[in-house]
């Protein structure tokens, strides 16, 4: 009995053991099969990091070259170019400036670790989805509102105005947010900069200047300056019943018409489900461009009329 315990706790021991006699042996021992897994697992894990890292790094160098893109483009329009093309498309340089430079800070809050965390977590995602549904079922009734308060119409006969007002109601409340994440985006990485040249200073700091952080710094740079002209001019509540006369009169209103009553160049829109009347513009608007709309001031009249149309 002794004997047979023996010899079974030897078998056990052998197959443990194992050895490099195991790769020409036709039978394997478990200490081979468990170094083979393991020898696979390791290959698997560090592919994973490896392609981890590279997805980080690809990532990065997106996001550098649309920041870089933003800067450059906002560096072009604040130029003064004897190039007449760029001088024509100042508004357009403006404006994908900024596009670039928002979707650059937008995307570093994405993949901040403390973005990512909130996001994880289905009571934020919730909180989220009402907080933007109620920003927009706002914005929308506010857009109704200022388009009757220039037309003194329901905003209904505006469908295509109401919209993009709604729009640019969205876009006036959201500002307040992309400006605050670039004003602490900056002050994180100005910090950054801040000990890299004191570690410099002392002989700590052995790598490259974080050129990161600086173009951080230049894009929230761009963010803040247009963000914050905008908001208090071009976009600035006053003058958002301009940018809905002009919008109107570019998207809504007719131009041709068969109202015998009415000039037959008069501006009007048709109101009501059987359009039997029409709002009259008391004069047509010059051909205008989007640099027009989004810089210049307009006079909004007064002496809108309300008509039967006659056939």
């Amino acid at each position: 009995m002794i004997s047979k315990i023996e010899q079974n706790i030897e078998s056990i021991a052998q197959e443990v053991r194992g050895g490099e006699q195991d790769l020409a042996r036709q039978q394997k021992t478990l200490k081979f099969y468990v170094r083979d897994i393991h020898r696979q697992l390791s290959g698997w894990l560090s592919m994973q990091g490896y392609s981890e890292d590279k997805r980080s790094y690809e990532m990065s160098w997106a996001l550098g070259c649309v920041g870089f893109i933003g800067v450059i483009l906002a560096i072009t329009r604040s130029a003064d170019s004897d190039i007449e093309w760029i001088r024509e498309h100042t508004v357009a340089f403006r404006i994908w400036a900024v596009v670039f430079c928002t979707i650059f800070i937008c995307a570093s809050l994405e993949r901040s670790a403390v973005f990512r965390s909130l996001l994880s977590f289905v009571s934020t995602k919730f909180l989220a989805s009402i907080i933007l549904s109620g920003i927009v079922l706002y914005s929308r009734g506010k857009a109704a509102g200022y388009v009757n308060s220039v037309f003194n119409v329901d905003a209904s006969a505006f469908p295509i105005t109401t919209l993009l007002t709604t729009g640019l109601l969205v876009i006036k409340l959201v500002v307040p947010f992309v400006l605050g994440t670039a004003l602490v985006l900056s002050l994180v990485h100005i910090f950054i900069g801040i000990g890299w040249a004191k570690g410099k200073l002392e002989g700590k700091a052995n790598y490259f200047p974080p050129l990161s952080s600086l173009l951080s710094v230049l894009v929230s740079g761009v963010i803040l300056y247009y963000g914050w002209s905008w908001s208090h001019d071009q976009i600035a509540d006053s003058r958002v019943p301009e940018k809905i006369y002009l919008m109107a009169h570019a998207l809504d209103f007719n131009y041709s018409h068969n109202c015998s009553n009415v000039a037959s160049n008069a501006p009007v829109v048709f109101l009501g489900p059987s359009q039997e009347a029409v709002l009259v513009a008391p004069y047509k608007l010059e051909a205008f461009d989007f640099a027009d709309f989004f810089e210049k001031t307009a006079e909004i009249p007064s002496d809108f009329m309300r008509v039967p149309c006659e056939y």
